[in-house]
């Protein structure tokens, strides 16, 4: 199949029909695809009925979805999890999923399939990674066990890394406070005709919220404490999953996650919850947290290591256009600097924040990052970043500085050592994708924000929060740095070409209405560098 010839509209109209069309035809221990981390290519003892596990209600109650893709595979997942919000409701067995990938929506031309295992251990969540693809294809994809069938999956493959593709449509989202409001910046994204999302973090959010599960959905509510444990974390995750137009956005495209901090706690770094209260047990709830990411997640990434930690840092190539450099600023960092003078890591700078070794990345992720950024052919360099990266002075004016240090503010010399890099002329083209402040910016990026006399390096986009309250407060006046700032809802999409990066503000009317309208606050065009220099940023 030619690349994008199961379009867009065709898929969305089939959606609802092709989930209950035809069985799926995938038997054995799978082809054209290897089961990872959650489930096994080994089905030997897997149950196959759930009729006879006692299970009579639907089983893919959270649907489906793809990620990670490369020129010729993609992750696809699913959990099978029939009673969604009370730990998922599986018998404690392991249960055969089959699974197939087609050229059409309607499977008659299947083109990989094969079966693997949801074990108990992984949440009865599936990772296959779907092999033998051609590049720059579209194709449909779907699971079953035994008379049941999922819903269709519409996912793609990325160009080879020799081709020279003319575009990559791709959003940034992030910040989806379940109870701050509801998704329709996800029903627009659905409608942008995009080739991947990049999401940055703070996919759930661990507030605690009210004990019935039917008071929980009606009002938009959290469900249950503030979660601790890994059946915790699965029931936060499962509600934010049975929303259907995070559902749908999961299921028309593939995604390319990374976490930021309310995926654990709010403000942890490294093994430090202690500024969120998170208690003496942080290491077991990190671990917890980190599982019940990773289970509802289509990461190509290891499953967690024995100590619970993630490698999450990776990058893939979209051909010669782009290559995405995926970060993570919370797993191996430094706690936030100056806590005895800041309220909340919210505060002025201390001589603790200067100091040289503290870091955000980690050794082994800076030095991933430096040396794929001297590598990469690419045209651009695409940071997929999850924390403010530009710097934000949030003093009053003519008051000392203060800093959300918790962000890049809290880590400047590592921030400048990574500028720098950006800033070398054999590094093509960086540009920033940010996340987490709950607002829109453009932002110059200087290897130290509040020095002017520096050359910018790279622009940052950062892209608003999908529900999350916004923070409104314009500080603008105090950091030149910051080209636009927009407070309200929504996600950012990018057009990437050979000639520019085209980013459009997406927002959202009113949050807490699904149908709302979704417009653009604002376009700008990113022109490639010349003469040596950074990418230039107008406003369109």
């Amino acid at each position: 199949m030619a690349s994008g010839a199961l379009g867009r509209r065709e898929f969305l109209l089939s959606l609802a029909a092709a989930a209950g069309a035809v069985a799926c035809g995938g038997s054995g221990s799978g082809s054209g695809g290897d089961a990872t981390g959650g489930a096994t290519a080994t089905t030997t003892g897997a149950a196959r009925d759930l009729a006879a596990l006692g299970i009579t209600g639907p089983a893919f109650t959270l649907g489906v979805a793809s990620g990670d893709p490369t020129d010729d595979a993609v992750i696809l997942w699913t959990r099978l999890a029939p009673d969604p919000l009370a730990g998922g409701g599986m018998p404690d067995v392991d249960v055969a999923v089959d699974w197939e990938v087609a050229a059409d929506d309607t499977f008659t031309d299947v083109v990989a399939s094969g079966t693997a295992v949801a074990t108990p251990a992984f949440g009865h969540a599936v990772h296959v990674d779907a092999t033998g693809l051609e590049p720059d294809t579209w194709y449909a994809y779907r699971f079953r066990v035994g008379d049941e069938i999922s819903p269709v999956g519409r996912t793609r493959t990325f160009p080879a890394p020799d081709a020279s593709p003319e575009r990559l449509r791709l959003a940034v989202a992030n910040c989806q406070d379940y109870q701050s409001g509801r998704y329709a910046a996800y029903r627009d994204l659905v409608e942008q005709d995009l080739d991947v999302v990049l999401f940055v973090g703070d996919y759930i959010y661990e507030f605690a919220g009210v004990d019935d599960p039917e008071q929980a959905l009606a009002e938009r509510r959290y469900l249950g404490p503030e979660p601790t444990t890994v059946e915790d974390y699965r029931n936060r995750y499962a509600l934010h999953r049975l929303d259907p137009q995070l559902a749908d956005a999961h299921a028309a495209v593939p995604w390319i996650v990374t976490f930021d901090d309310h995926e654990v706690v709010n403000d942890y770094a490294g093994d430090d919850g202690a500024e969120a209260g998170a208690g003496p047990d942080f290491a077991e709830r990190r671990r917890a947290a980190y599982q019940a990411w990773y289970e509802h997640l289509p990461l190509r990434i290891p499953p967690p290591a024995a100590d619970g930690s993630l490698e999450v840092h990776r990058a893939s190539s979209f051909g010669d256009l782009a290559r995405l450099f995926v970060l993570e600023t919370r797993q191996h960092a430094d706690p936030p600097p100056c806590r005895d003078t800041s309220t909340f890591d919210v505060g002025p700078g201390c001589a603790e924040r200067d100091d040289p070794e503290r870091t955000a990345l980690g050794s082994a992720q800076t030095a991933w990052l430096l040396d794929g950024l001297a590598e990469s052919p690419a045209t651009w360099q695409v940071l997929v970043n999850p924390v403010l990266m530009g710097g934000l002075d949030i003093s009053p004016p003519d008051q000392p500085p203060g800093y959300f240090l918790e962000t890049w503010d809290g880590y400047p010399a590592e921030r400048r050592r990574v500028l720098e890099a950006l800033g070398d002329p054999g590094v093509r083209n960086p540009v920033v994708l940010t996340g987490d402040y709950h607002a829109a910016f453009v932002n110059d990026l200087r290897p130290d924000p509040y020095d002017p006399a520096l050359p910018v390096v790279a622009p940052e986009l950062l892209a608003a929060a999908i529900s999350s309250t916004p923070f409104a407060t314009d500080y603008t006046a105090t950091n030149p740095q910051v080209r636009f700032f927009d407070p309200r809802n929504g996600a950012l999409v990018c057009e990437v070409t050979p000639d520019g990066i085209t980013a459009d503000f997406r927002v959202v009317a009113d949050v807490w209405d699904a149908e709302a309208e979704v417009t653009s606050a604002a376009t700008f065009v990113v022109r490639p560098a010349t003469d040596g220099g950074a990418p230039t940023v107008t406003r369109a």
